[in-house]
Parts: C-alpha cells; structure tokens; sequence
C-alpha cells in the first residue's frame, strides 16, 4: 500500500527552491543583505503587494513581510553563507522571482563598454 506514495515523494525530494536556482543563487550569492531585502521590497512592490515599511528578525534571518488582497508572504533573507539565501515568500511561479533576479543582475554591460573603449582609441598626435 505505500508504493503509491512512492512518486509523490520522490518528486518532493527532487524539488528546489527558486533561491537555489541559477542565476539567481550566484546573484545572491555576490549580493550584500541589505541590497537584497531593497529588491526584495521593490519586486514585491511591482507585484502588486503592499510591503511592510519595518522588517523584522527571525532566527537570524531578515524579514520582510507582505500583503496581496487576502493573501500574505514573508521572505526570510539569510547571510550570504547560508543556502539557500532566500526562503519563504510567493509561490514558485510568480513573477517575484524573475524580477529579483533582474533586480539583482549584474551592472549594464554598456556601461562597461564605454570604460574599455578608452583604452583601444590610439592617442593623437601632434608631430609631423
């Protein structure tokens, strides 16, 4: 009778949390605690979710709590030696996640573009 279960919990054992998922866990991962609780309060935000202004502590872990209708998350955001970085918050497929990583995401590239190509531009010069 328990070989049914037998799927369903292999499933469970093989899932991850988004938090654990490239490339948000190596964002995380480069990310100081107090730039990710900003993305997580702004992602939550753009969501549609009306944010805490004050977060809180719980077992080491910052929290910021929200609010969507009649529904409520918190997202538990843990020092960057932890893993996984992030728990909690809105379900797997919601936007929320996307949007962390995006606000997350490294630095525009055209921007560092525009450094390097000083140094190709030849000097000018002014001998005959």
């Amino acid at each position: 009778m328990r070989w049914p279960l037998l799927p369903v919990m292999l499933v469970a054992a093989c899932a991850t949390a988004p938090a654990m998922r490239s490339p948000l866990r190596e964002r995380l991962a480069t990310t100081g605690t107090s730039d990710v609780e900003a993305a997580a309060r702004a992602c939550l935000a753009k969501e549609g979710w009306r944010v805490d202004s004050v977060g809180s502590y719980s077992g080491g872990a910052m929290v910021v709590s929200a609010a969507k209708a009649k529904d409520q998350t918190a997202v538990y955001i843990y020092p960057p030696e932890q893993k996984p970085r992030i728990t909690g918050g809105p379900d797997e497929g919601d936007p929320f996640w996307k949007c962390l990583g995006g606000e997350l995401g490294p630095a525009d590239k055209g921007a560092d573009a525009d450094k390097g190509s000083d140094k190709a531009a030849p000097a000018s010069s002014s001998t005959p």
